[in-house]
């Protein structure tokens, strides 16, 4: 059973099937159930007047089956309502059901990945529902679950690598305005295109010293394993198939497997390689030092392998210092990106912690350098190169206590 309920009656628990009025074009890219009121204040923020709800599929049913919700005159609070703002305290607590929810992604794929090495039946409809609950997460605050995505916490490279890729994928997808299906699609790729390393010999994929051709030439067959692998036991769609197959693809046909020209590489592959190369350049491996994000960024501006024109859409998906990462202020001072800032990307919302010009911890101070500080960034840092543990700075000072 299907009801229209206008946005000021939308409830935590409710099943959202669809949007049926709005004043403006955007749209609601995917279905599911209202999980916080996070996403409630985003769907007011969107412009969202009504939408239909699945009664069967909702957790919160009592109130509209009673019919006792308010009436549609009540929508002159949620007009109100679409100026509001995430507070601070807001996205701490989004930034605790995104870290709960990026632990249990952790432990979800790595059941899949220890499944896939001793050759059993992987559970791919559990992968499936992980991909889901990230594009859920992404659309109740995109700004929480980046955050996760600058934590290194694990040493398997293979596990936190795909679910970076999955969640940026998302993030990437939904600034492009792709439709659900697309957006699921891209999603689960990211959790996917790197699995067939996991098949791979692990004194290969943990080398400290330079590849030989032979190396270079086994670890690239992780295309083709993974590609079995997922035929073997799902039936995928085209573009999850696609990205897997093509995302080490470049437009000077230097990639691989088939050194494709990049008229012939999907917008989708030429996006996951951007996501790829972004992660892995943020993490520490045994045979190359991170560099920062703000780094990393500049240097695929540069890189004549990568679509341009992606590059620049993905800057603007998750920022010019995305969340998460580590600032250097110009008053000398260490800052961690708490939010973003739409209006001006140079100066995002941000907590000082550590001055390096006495190189000592200082106060946390959370500054929103657009509004309250004549500060400014003047470079990003990696948490090596002022020794810093960027995850328990994350949990003492951005989660709640």
């Amino acid at each position: 059973m299907k009801k229209l309920v206008s946005i000021a009656a939308i409830k935590i628990g409710m099943f959202v099937s669809g949007v049926t009025k709005s004043d403006s074009k955007l749209t609601v890219k995917s279905q599911g159930i209202i999980k916080s009121q996070a996403t409630i204040d985003s769907l007011v923020a969107r412009g969202i007047l009504e939408l239909e709800i699945d009664l069967q599929k909702s957790q919160y049913q009592s109130d509209i089956q009673q019919n006792t919700l308010p009436k549609t005159n009540t929508l002159i609070t949620a007009s109100k309502l679409a100026k509001k703002i995430i507070t601070f305290e807001q996205h701490q607590n989004d930034l605790a059901v995104a870290d709960r929810l990026y632990t249990e992604a952790r432990a979800i794929h790595t059941r899949f990945v220890t499944q896939l090495k001793s050759g059993q039946a992987p559970d791919f409809a559990s992968l499936q529902a992980l991909s889901q609950d990230i594009i859920d997460s992404v659309f109740d605050n995109c700004d929480a679950l980046a955050c996760l995505v600058m934590l290194k916490e694990s040493n398997d490279y293979l596990i936190e690598h795909s679910l970076n890729c999955s969640i940026l994928m998302s993030f990437f997808a939904h600034h492009k305005g792709f439709s659900q299906a697309e957006i699921k699609d891209l999603t689960l790729a990211g959790l996917l295109m790197n699995c067939g390393m996991a098949l791979l010999p692990s004194d290969l994929t943990q080398r400290t010293d330079n590849f030989s051709s032979v190396d270079v030439t086994l670890m690239r067959t992780h295309i083709d394993i993974g590609i079995e692998l997922t035929q073997r036991f799902a039936e995928l769609s085209p573009t999850v198939a696609d990205i897997m197959a093509n995302h080490h693809e470049r437009l000077d046909q230097t990639g691989y497997p088939k050194q494709k020209h990049a008229d012939d590489i999907s917008v989708y592959a030429k996006m996951a390689a951007i996501v790829d190369c972004y992660d892995a350049m943020l993490t520490d491996r045994p045979f190359r030092t991170s560099t920062s994000a703000h780094e990393a960024l500049e240097l695929m501006r540069k890189d004549k392998c990568l679509d341009n024109k992606l590059v620049e859409e993905f800057i603007e998906a998750i920022g010019l210092f995305p969340v998460g990462s580590l600032v250097h202020l110009q008053s000398g001072q260490l800052a961690i990106v708490a939010q973003r800032n739409a209006k001006d990307p140079l100066k995002p919302k941000v907590v000082t912690f550590y001055d390096t010009n006495h190189m000592h911890n200082t106060d946390m101070k959370r500054i929103d350098l657009m509004t309250q500080s004549s500060d400014k960034i003047i470079g990003s840092v990696t948490p090596e190169e002022f020794n810093i543990n960027l995850l328990g700075f994350f949990r003492s000072v951005l989660l709640p206590t």
